[in-house]
């Protein structure tokens, strides 16, 4: 936790640093569609508006309002940063909440299929189909979703959060949000259950699971009494470290989906050097990543009470 604190500092310095040698034209972008009908003093007050201050100052004045509350105005959204990050951030949590989780429920039964017979052609097939998935980006994997479900059967919308005009409700919500949550979760599937597939294949070789056969225990409840327990404790150790690419994953699926959560406010903030929306939707996320990091530690010690604390 305490190290959260220098870190958010290097990583909102190296935004504000990075943002300002972007070669993106932040008054055109404030501007938008009225930029070809603006002249040229009204485009240098633009100009002076909204790059105009040396991005260190900026910096600084940014940092300096964080105690307050003060975050800012965002350019890009013509509101404090404050109101477009309530506005966002828990639509971004739902989006990344229901990704992982989809992916470890599908992980667990493809796992204890392929673990029923290691080295047999179902693990095979398996194991090689995901290490092919691992490899297609998150963008990719959403585009294909959008292509087969959306275009070309016509089963989900292909984006937004509603549909035009309809009042956001529960039933809504849910059907738009199908497609991004299966991007998210296609992109984590892979990894978790490659890892659980393996911690699964070392169990299967313990003490206790062969004293468990050895006492006549059936094949399934080996399986998810005394050999997925155990393997799951290292699956939730690399699951710490994997949380930065779920964060940076579900920021390109809501760019593509229209989501309206940090990711999309993101992309757009980097385009119009948008310091403020940029530094704390930045900022938001990697909090996100590290205290996502820190839960996961915190589970790993709760259920296995051998692992040492000091050495994670």
């Amino acid at each position: 936790m305490l190290w959260t604190v220098p870190l958010v500092a290097l990583v909102s310095l190296a935004v504000f640093a990075l943002a300002a040698a972007s070669p993106t034209d932040a008054a055109a972008a404030f501007l938008g569609a009225r930029d070809e009908f603006t002249g040229g003093a009204a485009r240098e007050r633009v100009e002076q508006l909204v790059a105009g201050t040396r991005w260190f100052d900026a910096w600084w004045g940014w940092v300096s309002g964080m105690p307050t509350g003060d975050l800012g105005v965002s350019t890009t959204a013509r509101t404090p940063v404050v109101d477009v990050v309530a506005g966002r951030l828990p639509w971004t949590l739902l989006l990344m909440v229901l990704g992982l989780g989809v992916g470890a429920l599908a992980a667990v039964p493809l796992a204890l299929l392929a673990a029923r017979s290691p080295r047999g052609v179902v693990a095979r097939v398996l194991t090689s189909g995901l290490w092919a998935l691992s490899a297609v980006p998150a963008f990719v994997v959403a585009m294909g979703l959008v292509a087969v479900l959306a275009l070309g059967l016509g089963w989900l919308p292909t984006g937004g959060l509603t549909d035009p005009g309809a009042p956001v409700g529960p039933g809504q919500v849910g059907r738009h949000l199908v497609l991004p949550v299966l991007s998210v979760a296609l992109a984590q599937v892979p990894w978790i259950t490659l890892h659980l597939f393996r911690a699964m294949t070392v169990q299967l070789h313990s003490p206790a699971t062969a004293a468990a056969r050895l006492r006549g225990v059936p094949e399934r409840r080996v399986l998810t009494r005394h050999v997925l327990p155990p393997a799951a404790v290292p699956t939730l150790a690399i699951a710490g470290a994997r949380l930065p690419e779920v964060v940076a994953g579900s920021v390109l699926v809501e760019e593509i989906f229209s989501w309206p959560g940090l990711g999309q406010s993101l992309v757009a903030a980097a385009l119009a050097q948008d310091f403020a929306l940029l530094a704390t939707a930045t900022v938001l996320l990697t909090v996100v990543a590290v205290l996502g990091g820190l839960l996961a530690d915190l589970c790993l010690v709760r259920i296995d009470p051998r692992t040492d604390p000091d050495g994670l």
